[in-house]
């Protein structure tokens, strides 16, 4: 189900029907029934933790409750949650990676609602086949989150936090996807958490330098001010305060931007689900960037 349907415009051509979340419940009752669900929506802009609460929590209640009446799950093989690494938070003092063992340490409301649906997900396993897959951070085609890094590339400019590199798990999105259906058919994913992830995090400063590389161009590191950040961060708050709108950045973005290694281990995944990553960074990057040159993003 999605709420917009001209966000899956680029579906046109393949073999699919589109219903509206309002939809939802109807087309349970009257279909044969659904395989997989793969909960992939979600709030990642809000204006307060209230607000991630009723996106990222109260709708996925509502999915839940959907596919656990009597019945209306019989044919589900597995409803798989898409989440993210921020529900745990970065490797503790920048030591080793995490690990789905670890105990959660989100940093902003955003992971803080990203784990409580998790914890939800998890609590329906007596009546649902569930997964959870936490990709760190994703990019590829249609990505918005990374292609400011794609941009900057032809100012010849990578900026980044002055100070200790940052280390960062990474996936390209085609693999993700990959996890995601290993997820679903795997045997031995039932009511477990797995990351989904690259094998070796990326130097966030040196990741920015191979964009620009890729693009063509050569780039110098622009160290950012700490305390520069900060300012901006506080302006997106009072922004925020004052229009009641969501700025992309503010303090809580700081908070996660200036933590020195967001890394993860996804052994367990390998293990259980037969999956690896396969599309080295360098591909993912000229990938990612012709796709963009096409659609003229770059």
């Amino acid at each position: 189900p999605v709420r917009d349907k001209y966000r899956l415009r680029h579906l046109n051509g393949l073999s699919a029907k589109v219903i509206t979340y309002q939809q939802l419940d109807s087309e349970i009752e009257s279909s044969d029934g659904f395989d997989y669900v793969i909960h992939l929506a979600g709030a990642t802009r809000a204006r307060d933790y209230e607000a991630y609460r009723i996106a990222n929590v109260e709708r996925t209640r509502d999915l839940l409750e959907s596919f656990s009446h009597e019945g209306s799950g019989d044919r589900l093989n597995r409803f798989v949650l898409v989440s993210s690494q921020a529900a745990v938070g970065p490797a503790k003092d920048g030591a080793s990676p995490v690990s789905e063992s670890d105990p959660p340490r989100p940093v902003s409301s955003y992971g803080r609602s990203k784990l409580e649906a998790e914890k939800l997900v998890l609590s329906y396993g007596d009546r649902l086949p569930v997964t959870v897959i936490r990709p760190p951070t994703v990019f590829g085609p249609r990505d918005t989150d990374v292609l400011d890094v794609f941009r900057l590339a032809r100012f010849r400019l990578a900026p980044c936090l002055a100070g200790p590199d940052r280390f960062v798990s990474i996936i390209y999105v085609e693999d993700l996807v990959e996890a995601i259906y290993a997820a679903c058919v795997s045997p031995n994913a039932s009511s477990k958490v797995y990351f989904a992830a690259n094998p070796e995090p990326v130097v966030w400063r040196l990741f920015v330098l191979e964009v620009a590389r890729i693009c063509g161009y050569s780039a110098i590191s622009v160290p950012v001010p700490l305390p520069a950040v900060k300012i901006a961060a506080a302006a997106g708050d009072l922004v925020c305060k004052l229009t009641g709108s969501a700025p992309l950045f503010r303090s809580e973005k700081f908070e996660e931007m200036k933590q020195i290694a967001w890394v993860c281990s996804s052994e367990k995944a390998y293990r259980d689900l037969d999956w690896a990553p396969k599309t080295p960074i360098a591909k993912a990057i000229e990938k990612t960037a012709a796709w963009y040159r096409k659609r003229r993003w770059i």
